[in-house]
């Protein structure tokens, strides 16, 4: 069955935020970007009745608002969370398209959220998006199908010291789930990612790139089509973001596809040790397409001291190319307990359906029962930091399988392709100390600085060996 959504029956809920309590977060472009979303609704038949628009602009935007068709309100979490429960929860229609540019960001137990105009530093003001789809999806909302469009970061907020831990924001409850409801996902980063905003033509990119896929779109867009066109546009801007997508059900009931919802993929990736990370863009582009044409791929140290970043680039890879694992990504540790054990144990606390591995069999039959009773979906294991290749060759999937391994060593003589990682140039690693002691000390003390790098051979964990023994000391 294919769906009508009408437009007479599309409802909008439409947030741009700019000016925020937190002064310092404030971004010029949101505003905009969701004004002229707002008046695509608006060209597709949208009643103006049925958009419900939340704007908080900077000072210089003010005008743009008061001059739109539609009235909005100021986009602070008491606004937000009574549009949503007790106005459109109530309207009966066929489908929701949500817009929301601003910014975001994951906590540790990787749920998004959604900052509101009235968060600060005090009181992150925030909805739970999560929450917000289970809501949508549930007998608690009224309208049936569900577009939700996404401008807004994705990093991590809780990884650099002095960031808060208890981040409240607003957790929607919900019904029963609905058994014929439909959501599409389109966001505009990866998780770990920030959306970058184009500061002069006042818009961000992803926001520019879905209006102009749109573009080629009668209603009702398909959103798959448009989702790929919008990640082809980002292929040639080199922004270091990337769009995805996901969506609960097909747009055809009878057929199930299905598009990997990143918030849900099986994963035990460790927390990542390095509270900067050198820019490593091209080895991770590098490594993806290692994985792509190998089933089993190295990270390897070509000065054979370590500290050159193996086991961060290998944690980076795992958050940035989550979703192209859908059946899991499950790092396994040499040093700890045995590896069948950890396997076994990743499918039982991840619910693997009717996984039980049966006693008294050997370890090859073990791993074989592994392998064939994983859950579908293409499969990332990570070996760290393995000293002797000879301790993983038995416990490596069969070749040519959905499975991936990638191993990071010391060692370069390996029968598998590698990428390997060694000392960084000097301005990077001048970059690197500028990140970890403050630009303007590097800037100062820069032929000083130089030494320092030179010092430890430009390799990264001696420079956060220089920072942290600094900062214990206190000394300049």
């Amino acid at each position: 069955m294919t769906i009508n959504a009408r437009p007479e029956k599309t409802y909008g809920l439409i947030v741009g935020i700019e000016n925020y309590q937190a002064t310092n977060w404030n971004v010029n472009g949101p505003v905009g970007d969701a004004i002229k979303f707002a008046d695509w609704l608006l060209s597709q038949g949208v009643p103006t009745d049925n958009i419900r628009l939340c704007l908080s602009p900077l000072t210089e935007n003010i005008t743009l608002v008061n001059n739109f068709k539609i009235t909005s309100k100021p986009a602070t979490e008491h606004n937000l969370v009574d549009i949503i429960t007790n106005d459109l929860s109530q309207q009966t229609g066929d489908l929701l398209f949500m817009f929301w540019a601003g910014h975001g960001f994951i906590t540790s137990e990787r749920n998004r959220r959604l900052l509101c105009a009235d968060a600060s530093k005090n009181n992150w003001q925030n909805l739970d998006f999560n929450s917000l789809l289970l809501l949508l999806g549930s007998e608690s909302f009224k309208i049936t199908h569900h577009i939700c469009i996404v401008d807004a970061c994705a990093n991590y907020l809780l990884e650099s010291r002095g960031r808060p831990t208890n981040l409240g924001g607003k957790q929607f409850p919900s019904g029963q789930p609905r058994t014929d409801t439909q959501q599409f996902v389109l966001l505009a980063t990866r998780e770990g990612e920030r959306a970058k905003v184009n500061s002069s033509a006042k818009t961000g990119y992803f926001s520019q790139a879905v209006r102009k896929a749109l573009e080629h779109h009668d209603w009702l867009p398909d959103m798959e089509v448009v989702a790929d066109q919008v990640k082809q546009q980002f292929a040639s801007l080199n922004k270091q973001q990337l769009p995805t997508y996901f969506y609960r059900r097909s747009w055809d009931s009878d057929i199930d596809v299905y598009h990997p919802n990143p918030f849900e993929v099986a994963h035990n990736i460790p927390s990542t040790q390095a509270c900067k990370f050198v820019d490593r863009h091209q080895p991770l582009e590098e490594l993806h397409q290692l994985l792509q044409d190998n089933t089993i791929v190295a990270i390897t140290d070509r000065t054979g001291k370590g500290g050159v970043g193996k086991t961060e680039l290998a944690i980076r890879y795992s958050w940035y190319n989550l979703e192209n694992y859908p059946g899991g990504c499950c790092w396994l540790n040499l040093q700890g307990v045995d590896i069948v054990t950890q396997l076994s144990e990743f499918a039982i606390v991840n619910d693997f359906p009717g996984f039980n591995i049966p006693e008294n069999l050997s370890i090859a039959s073990q791993l074989a029962y592994c392998w064939r009773k994983w859950q579908p979906g293409k499969v990332l294991l990570v070996f760290d930091n393995v000293t002797d290749i000879e301790q993983i060759k038995k416990y490596l999937p069969p070749m040519g399988s959905r499975f991936r391994v990638l191993i990071t060593t010391r060692s370069s003589q390996l029968p598998y392709p590698s990428l390997p990682l060694g000392e960084l140039p000097e301005t990077e690693a001048l970059e690197l100390l500028a990140q970890l002691l403050g630009k303007e000390l590097v800037q100062k003390e820069l032929e000083f600085a130089t030494k320092l790098c030179q010092f430890v051979g430009c390799i990264p964990l001696g420079l956060y060996t220089i920072a942290a023994q600094r900062s214990k000391s206190g000394s300049t």
